[in-house]
């Protein structure tokens, strides 16, 4: 679902909590992504919403050079410090739609719970374009999930969205098993025309939380971000409570960090 770069924004307001409190990405699926696209020492790699530089840095680790894109002010400003030690990495204060660059000037374009926030008119073509001949795109997002391990957790939480926040559970489904997540860009990006031998990969992540780190998660989130200040105080507070009261101060968070990988054509 296409939401425009305007979450983007909302993030630049709480950078340095965003910074602090979202989490990375597991070290395999960097390995998968060099791996599937066959990256030498000298590859160029795009970056498509680099917020603070948690997926940039795995990859500026390694050697490669890296053109970051953030919309946002704070944290692009915020990643160049994170980054600063990577002299080939650069961190540009813009959005993808207005970047410009020679065609086929890339090895690897990546986004990071991100390429939703761009223009699905352009989003694939201009990815396409700016990739060199059989190049590889990367597209990877935390989903959530549950089994047994988050599920009293899951369960309880949503009574204190429906007395607090009821609009935020107007289209709220349980979180799947890890082993059957939505892979909803398993269609769109052969539908493109621009991209072809689609691997999909997926690891799953537990990361327990004590009760002030889960609530530091959530005020990254932009649909809390969105409530009004004195309801989403409110909200944070219950949450808080619920986890000190009802779960010993902690719980566990399930994900899958779910990956695309397709070549340009």
């Amino acid at each position: 679902m296409y939401e425009s770069c305007q979450p983007s924004l909302i993030h630049d307001q709480v950078a340095q909590l965003y910074d602090r409190a979202r989490p990375g990405y597991p070290a395999a699926l960097f390995d998968d992504i060099i791996a599937y696209a066959n990256l030498a020492a000298d590859a160029r790699i795009l970056e498509i919403g680099c917020g603070t530089g948690q997926a940039t840095l795995p990859l500026a680790q390694r050697g490669f050079a890296i053109d970051c894109l953030e919309p946002g002010a704070q944290m692009a400003a915020i990643a160049r410090a994170n980054l600063a030690g990577f002299p080939a990495v650069t961190v540009y204060h813009t959005d993808f739609e207005r970047f410009a660059c020679l065609p086929a000037s890339y090895d690897l374009l990546l986004s990071a719970t991100a390429f939703h926030w761009v223009d699905p008119d352009i989003r694939f073509r201009k990815t396409h374009d700016l990739l060199k001949s059989r190049a590889a795109l990367a597209l990877f997002w935390h989903r959530p999930v549950q089994t047994q391990a988050s599920r009293d957790f899951t369960d309880a939480i949503q009574y204190v969205y429906k007395a607090v926040a009821p609009e935020l559970t107007s289209d709220y489904m349980p979180p799947p098993h890890p082993d059957h997540v939505t892979t909803e860009y398993e269609d769109l990006i052969p539908a493109s025309g621009c991209f072809s031998e689609l691997e999909i990969r997926k690891h799953y992540v537990a990361t327990s939380y004590s009760a002030s780190a889960y609530v530091d998660l959530l005020a990254t989130f932009s649909d809390h971000q969105k409530l009004e200040a004195s309801k989403r105080q409110r909200l944070l507070a219950d949450i808080e409570k619920l986890i000190t009261d009802q779960f010993a101060g902690s719980v566990v968070r399930e994900t899958v960090a779910l990956l695309y990988l397709a070549r340009r054509k």
